[in-house]
């Protein structure tokens, strides 16, 4: 019963982890591209961070509540 909380625990860490850095790689490097491809060298990149703080929020929010609300 511990070792499957254990895993539980480690599994939920693993997809939290992914939720944040995932989207946050992909806004920054859409941020870099549309930086480049307009010249216009931090707009672009600071408006993805933003976003992507935004996304992860919501995707987080998503994760989590059916988990506390057991």
């Amino acid at each position: 019963k511990k070792k499957e909380r254990v895993s539980y625990a480690l599994f939920l860490a693993f997809q939290l982890g992914f939720l944040i850095i995932v989207p946050l790689i992909g806004f920054l490097f859409l941020g870099v591209f549309l930086d480049k491809k307009f010249n216009s060298s931090p707009i672009f990149l600071l408006l993805s961070i933003f976003l992507s703080f935004i996304f992860i929020f919501f995707e987080i929010r998503h994760f989590l509540l059916p988990i506390i609300r057991k």
